[in-house]
Parts: C-alpha cells; sequence; structure tokens
C-alpha cells in the first residue's frame, strides 16, 4: 500500500473511531484525499462478498474529484468497471460508486463495510437517511467530507455535537491553510475579495447560511395544541425516484398557517400512496388534498378511492413569493421536531449562481434550483389553493376584523402561548 503523509486535521479523521466522522473544512484542504485513503485501507480486510461505497451528491463531483482522487492513489488495486459504476479490488470484494441524485441508488447494497460520503453537505436530508440505512446492517463507519453549505441537517448534527448530545459522532473542523500545501498568499487574498460569511464557509470551514436562500428566515415552534376551529389540509409532490412527499396543513381560525407533519418515501406504487393518504387523512381529520398538477392520474386514483384531492397551482414564482409573504407575515409556521425534512428543505432551497441563469422571453425572474424542494412544492400548493379560495369566498375568520400583529401575539398568549416557543432562523 502506498505511503501518504497526513497533516494532524486528516491524521484525527483517519484515526477517529466513532461511527460517523465528518470532515468539515475548507477548500482544497486534504479532505477528498482522506476520503481516498479511508477507502483505500478498507480493502485490505474486505472478503470476497464484501463492499465498499464511495458516493457524492452529483456524476459531476463523482468523475471530476471523487473518483479520480481516488483511483490516483488506488487504481492500481483493482478494476473499475464504468458500467457497473463499481471498482472491483483485486483480493475480493467491491467499492460500489454512486450518485446520490437518486437518493435512492445504494438500494440493495448489501454487507458494506464502509462509506465515503464526499461533498456531503450538498445532499438531503432524506438521502443522508438512505446512507445510514446502508450502513447500520454491518455497523459501517461513515466518513463524510464537506465544505459547509447550509444550515442544513450536517450543521444540525453538529449542533447536537457541540452539545455533547451525540457521542456516536466525531466533527474535525478546519481551514484551508490548515493543509500545508495551501497557499499562504492566496488564502489572503480571497479574505480580502469575498465578504466574511462566504470566506468562512469557503475557506475556513464554517458554518453559514448558504448563498442565494430563497428563505432567509423560517418560523419553527414546537408542537402544540391548536385552537378550536382549526381546518386541516394535505400537500402532496408526487414521486418515485425522488420521494413522494405529504406535508399536512392546519390553518387557524386567525389565518395562521401551521406545517404540523410530514411523510416522505421513495419507490411508492399507487395502492401505497393511497394508503399512506388515508392514514394521514384519518388521523388529522384532513378535510381536502392539493397536489401536483403534473400527474391528472394519480388525482382521479384518491377520488376514486375516497379521498377528496384537487390540482394545485404550480406556477413556481408566484407560489415562492405568497410562501415568503406569509413568513414574513408570521402566519407560517412549522413543527420543528415533526418536520425534520422540511427543515432542512427550507434551509438549502436556493437560487442559482448568477452564471447559471437561464431567462427566456417566457421566464422574467429566476426560478430557484429544481432541488431538494418536494415538501416545499407541496406546501406551495396549498397556499396557493387557500389564497386562491380566499379571494374567491372571502377570509373564514372570526367575525372581527383580522387581527393586527399585535392583537395576534395577543391572542396566542391568551391561548397559552409564548414568545420563547417560537424560533426565527
Amino acid at each position: 500500500m502506498p505511503v501518504y503523509r497526513l497533516h494532524k486535521f486528516q491524521e484525527k479523521a483517519f484515526l477517529s473511531r466513532k461511527p460517523i466522522r465528518c470532515m468539515v473544512a475548507g477548500i482544497q484542504s486534504g479532505k477528498t484525499m482522506t476520503g481516498g485513503i479511508f477507502l483505500g485501507a478498507g480493502q485490505a480486510d474486505l472478503k470476497e462478498d464484501e463492499n465498499m461505497i464511495m458516493c457524492a451528491p452529483t456524476y459531476k463531483i463523482l468523475n471530476q474529484a471523487t473518483m479520480p482522487t481516488f483511483l490516483k492513489m488506488f487504481g492500481h488495486c483493482g478494476k473499475l468497471n464504468k458500467v457497473e459504476a463499481v471498482f472491483k479490488i483485486h483480493g475480493g470484494g467491491n467499492i460500489f460508486i454512486r450518485s446520490l441524485t437518486d437518493p435512492n441508488s445504494m438500494e440493495g447494497i448489501t454487507d458494506v463495510k464502509r462509506i465515503w460520503l464526499d461533498e456531503g453537505g450538498l445532499i438531503s436530508r432524506y438521502a443522508w437517511e438512505n446512507v445510514m440505512g446502508r450502513a447500520a446492517y454491518r455497523e459501517a463507519p461513515v466518513l463524510v467530507t464537506t465544505t459547509p453549505y447550509a444550515l442544513n441537517w450536517i450543521y444540525r448534527m453538529w449542533e447536537d455535537w457541540k452539545k455533547g448530545d451525540r457521542d456516536d459522532v466525531d466533527f474535525i473542523q478546519f481551514r484551508s491553510i490548515d493543509n500545508p500545501y495551501f497557499p499562504k498568499k492566496e488564502y489572503e487574498r480571497q479574505k480580502a475579495i469575498l465578504d466574511s460569511r462566504r470566506f468562512n464557509m469557503k475557506y475556513n470551514g464554517e458554518f453559514g447560511k448558504m448563498e442565494g436562500l430563497v428563505y432567509e428566515e423560517i418560523n419553527l415552534v414546537q408542537a402544540k395544541e391548536l385552537p378550536a376551529g382549526t381546518k386541516f389540509f394535505g400537500g402532496l409532490d408526487w414521486g418515485f425516484t425522488n420521494p413522494f412527499a405529504l406535508t399536512v396543513r392546519a390553518i387557524t381560525p386567525y389565518r395562521e398557517h401551521y406545517r404540523i407533519a410530514e411523510f416522505y418515501k421513495s419507490g411508492l406504487i399507487m395502492d401505497e400512496v393511497i394508503d399512506v393518504c388515508r392514514a394521514r387523512m384519518k388521523m388529522f381529520n384532513i378535510e381536502l388534498f392539493i397536489g401536483d398538477p403534473s400527474s391528472p392520474g394519480s388525482i382521479a386514483a384518491l377520488n376514486k378511492a375516497g379521498i377528496p384531492c384537487i390540482a394545485g397551482d404550480n406556477r413556481v414564482r408566484e407560489g415562492t413569493d405568497l410562501q415568503i409573504k406569509l413568513i414574513k407575515e408570521e402566519r407560517f409556521f412549522i413543527f420543528e421536531n415533526e418536520n425534520p425534512n422540511g427543515v432542512d428543505e427550507y434551509n438549502s432551497y436556493h437560487y442559482p449562481e448568477p452564471k447559471d441563469y437561464k431567462i427566456d422571453e417566457n421566464q422574467k425572474e429566476q426560478e430557484p434550483v429544481d432541488s431538494h424542494n418536494h415538501g416545499i412544492d407541496a406546501d406551495r400548493y396549498v397556499s396557493m389553493h387557500l389564497e386562491n379560495a380566499e379571494k374567491r369566498h372571502g377570509a373564514d375568520v372570526p367575525t372581527n376584523k383580522i387581527p393586527t400583529d399585535t392583537m395576534r401575539r395577543l391572542e396566542w398568549l391568551k391561548r397559552g402561548g409564548s414568545s420563547r416557543d417560537r424560533i426565527v432562523i
């Protein structure tokens, strides 16, 4: 096996014995090299029927960074089968190579002994749960190498680790300049030209808000009892390869919106979707589902099964603006602990980089990147339906005028609420 000299942070990650090891660091700090060594070292004990997994958020990252780094160091140890996306080790065993563009791309891989997830900060929480599912049976150690991109699932795991609530995780954070080969002059140049938030994320490995977020703020509350007269609706975003998403919206008599529950799962056939919707309809007394209009057959199947469902309004720009308006008016809240995937999506949903804008004559403004947005889309359909219904029929609110911000807070306190229940991030 080749000999590689590791700097102290690489060594700490490599020697960690925690089930999950997260290297969160600046660019070109040696993260990817450590991932390659992590898999390379695992080849020695691999038996004929045992496997490891190398994965990344996209094929582009896999093909331009993750896989070339590994092959440069350990390509002589086996043979790459590009068609099957597997590296067959000469001494026995396989390294499966997977893009998490499809979050279920690992399904069917058994006897997994190690997993390396490169640039893991870019994947969804749903995809991360699938990674952990592959590791579970053999208690395979997982190495995540990434630059921080958002205040998403990995940031929340880091927060729990900092508080001492995750003894199964080890975080190793360091700067680009902690790699002795990174040019100090370039580090200082970038520090001078970038805003501090972006510089600290990109070169110091510090967590921060993703640039270009659609939802700069979201209102998180702890689950609590809602007032009498609250009505319930369901939002549906169809999926098979991508997860089918169902979100439950509660509307109080004071026109406050609460996302109180969620369901995400890939690979569901229509009969299973019907079972999920029927169960939630009974559980929450949902009076109507509003679904993605792109699948009229799915909507018809729900109605045939006795589950009321209509096609939603899929104007992305208008729906997004409405969601932002509801959030800013402090009328849209998320039950934090009941919606982990939703919280992750709202903290990751962003506009494209300027160089990626694709604006034609029919698209006057750029739309958000179509990723990590399944529950967000379901929320959008519900909000647009309720807004359109209100315009047609008038607001279903108490006989007195719609409360002002001050009156809404007073009513909240009367019902046992507290300003401490709400967290704005």
